[in-house]
């Protein structure tokens, strides 16, 4: 029976350890870059149109935090533990998104020249290579680059970094008139020009145009309606629910219209619903990763509908209950459908019961009430024939 050498066994496990250590590293190295979806410059100390979308188009994970992001009027550093999931957003903007500038301790605001006539936004990783760049200004050629600065983090750590000059094949340039409340943003591959509206920005470029939703509670189920026009070609939307428990959900999928004809007339039955729970309800188009359009929601609450008129005729007595204000008539017809006396002619109040009364001693032979609405008429019979 041989004999194991424990020094050549722990010799090759410190390796193999070893081995998977430059392994990780090297595969630390090569992951990939976020792309740059959105850059709306803006005027920082001006106004609060500034948002950059980072967007990971992996299958898996990237770990940015500790990167720095600079522009022509900033510089930051990403929270140390970010990491970007597969097929996700992240926004920085002056005020809200994922990252809100204002306040933020690893932000250093710069001094940019006041003749420059673009705007660029690049990204370092953690060890300051130049991963990514984007600039914006209305020839290529512009003069703000190369450049150079410094960044100081929340514990005094000075960061000095540097940019390319523009003809690094690292830069991606778009044509772009400067303008402190546009951008830019990549739809379809394509570089389109924005706004910092989101809800404009879908409104202009989604493919699909919804009409009003329309609900109403039937018989137990959500029934819901309305007209989808098709612009471009895509391949579905989504119905989405909300309840207080679940928030939003998608429930339904539904194919994109056709570019011609262009308007289609849909309807949903929602038959998973709670007698007296409130729902609300959404058209949304998703293009991934930076095109969202959702229709005004509708809300619905899951009562039995009230009948709109509710008529009890007897001898010289009318009971009528209307679920809406409106006007009225009443009138009294005999066997022949003789008009034989018109009790009300007005207007009656929701709500509240209404009483109609009448002399039977003067009034006699009637054998039908019929009550005129704007919308129609309801017949009650008195007689029996």
């Amino acid at each position: 029976m041989g004999h194991r050498n424990p020094f050549r066994y722990s010799s090759y496990a410190g390796r193999r350890a070893l081995i998977g250590f430059i392994l990780a590293i090297g595969l630390l190295k090569a992951q990939g870059t976020p792309d740059i979806l959105r850059f709306i410059p803006g005027r920082y100390r001006e106004n609060s149109y500034h948002q950059i979308d980072l967007y990971n188009p992996y299958p898996y994970p990237l770990r940015i935090g500790g990167w720095l992001i600079v522009t022509r009027q900033y510089s930051v550093r990403l929270p140390l533990s970010l990491t970007l999931m597969p097929n996700r957003r992240y926004r920085l903007s002056k005020e809200g998104g994922d990252l809100p500038l204002q306040g933020y301790p690893d932000f250093l605001i710069r001094i940019p020249e006041e003749s420059y006539t673009g705007d660029y936004v690049a990204l370092l990783d953690a060890e300051g290579t130049f991963r990514k760049g984007l600039y914006l200004a209305p020839i290529p050629q512009v003069l703000f680059l190369p450049d150079s600065g410094m960044n100081i983090s929340r514990e005094g750590k000075r960061t000095l970094f540097y940019l390319p000059a523009e003809t690094s094949p690292l830069w991606e340039y778009v044509s772009w008139e400067p303008d402190p409340i546009t951008g830019i943003v990549r739809i379809e591959g394509k570089w389109r020009y924005t706004v910092a509206d989101a809800q404009k920005e879908a409104r202009i470029y989604a493919p699909v145009r919804f009409s009003v939703l329309l609900a109403t509670y039937e018989e137990g189920a959500i029934h819901l309606s309305w007209e989808v026009e098709g612009r471009e070609a895509c391949k579905r939307y989504f119905l989405e629910r909300w309840t207080k428990q679940t928030g939003w959900q998608k429930i339904a999928s539904f194919p994109c219209p056709s570019v011609f004809p262009s308007r289609e007339k849909k309807e949903y039955y929602d038959p998973s619903v709670l007698p007296h729970a409130t729902y609300r309800y959404r058209l949304v188009y998703e293009g991934e990763p930076s095109l969202r359009l959702e229709s005004i929601p509708v809300e619905i609450v899951c009562r039995p509908a009230q009948r709109p008129l509710r008529v009890e005729a007897g001898a010289g007595l009318i009971r009528l209950w209307v679920a809406q204000s409106q006007p009225i008539k009443v009138r009294l017809l005999d066997e022949n459908f003789v008009e034989q006396l018109r009790v009300y002619d007005g207007w009656v109040n929701a709500g509240v019961e209404n009483i109609f009364i009448w002399d039977t001693s003067r009034i006699q032979g009637s054998c039908w009430v019929i009550v005129w609405t704007p919308q129609r008429r309801y017949w009650r019979r008195l007689c029996v024939r």
